[in-house]
Parts: structure tokens; C-alpha cells; sequence
């Protein structure tokens, strides 16, 4: 019984810690500031924070002209938040 206990206790204390550091939106900004940095044109962001995680989607554009046309090729990088840092995800 103890032990069943403890467990529980550690569960609520991880879910407890991890929506009191539950990283905002311009903390991500400052994360992908570096990285945003090196592109020439800004990327896209879509950021959703949930109760005690949040997951981010950049978009980068790399404006390309080919035969006359604009053409703007993009690639996709999925973020998630928890703990107060990010990771990125694999596609």
C-alpha cells in the first residue's frame, strides 16, 4: 500500500511541476531566435499551449524564382515544450 502511494505522490508532484513550468510563447521565441536568425525571411510560428505541455510548428520559406515564377519552399520543424524546455520532435 505504501508503495502505491508513493507512486501517486510522484505522479501528482511531476504533473504539478511540469504545469508550474510550462514554457509561454515568448520563451519559444527566444529558443528559436538563433535559429530564425539565420534565414532570410521570418518563419511562421504556430504555438499551442496546453495545461501542462505546449507544442510549436516553425515554418521556414526559402524564396526560390524559377522560369519567371516566385516558388517558396518551406520545411516544417515540430517543437514541444515540458518542463520548462523545448525538444524537438522527429517527423
Amino acid at each position: 500500500m505504501k508503495f502505491r502511494r508513493l507512486i501517486s505522490l510522484l505522479i501528482i508532484a511531476a504533473i504539478l511541476i511540469a504545469f508550474f513550468t510550462n514554457p509561454k510563447e515568448g520563451d519559444f521565441s527566444k529558443f528559436i531566435q538563433p535559429t530564425a536568425g539565420r534565414v532570410s525571411s521570418p518563419p511562421l510560428i504556430e504555438y499551442e499551449s496546453k495545461l501542462i505541455y505546449s507544442n510549436a510548428t516553425v515554418t521556414y520559406f526559402s524564396p526560390v524564382s524559377e522560369q519567371g515564377k516566385l516558388v517558396a519552399a518551406a520545411t516544417k520543424e515540430k517543437y514541444m515544450g515540458l518542463f520548462g524546455r523545448f525538444w524537438r520532435m522527429n517527423n
